[in-house]
């Protein structure tokens, strides 16, 4: 009959039947790495909220431009289209990214009436 001693005689562990420390046992388990990439993700979009600011002013900017070129009775249609085309190249994309090409052909089509 073999004995518990004989068993840990002959392992490679020092009194015990596991290397497990169970002080270790209810340990949060750390998830370094999903946090590290949410951060630098963060980080990334920090750097990018300026430009992405300047875009959305951008677009701002050129529905002014229409309201001064234009007059009242006209620049609600041209401003419409323009508005239509961006919500156009955001609606085919899926939100995954932006159709330029479904944009400038929603927006040429104002100008084919």
């Amino acid at each position: 009959m073999i004995k518990l001693k004989d068993l840990l005689a002959n392992s490679s562990q020092k009194g015990h039947v596991s290397n497990h420390h169970p002080a270790h046992a209810f340990a949060p388990i750390k998830e370094a790495d999903e946090d590290s990439v949410a951060d630098a993700d963060m980080k990334s979009a920090k750097r990018l909220k300026k430009q992405l600011t300047k875009s959305i002013a951008d677009i701002a900017r050129s529905i002014d431009i229409i309201n001064k070129s234009m007059s009242d009775f006209n620049a609600p249609g041209l401003r419409v289209a323009f508005l239509t085309a961006i919500k156009k190249g955001i609606d085919t994309a899926r939100y995954s990214s932006f159709d330029e090409r479904a944009a400038y052909k929603r927006f040429e089509d104002y100008y084919k009436r």
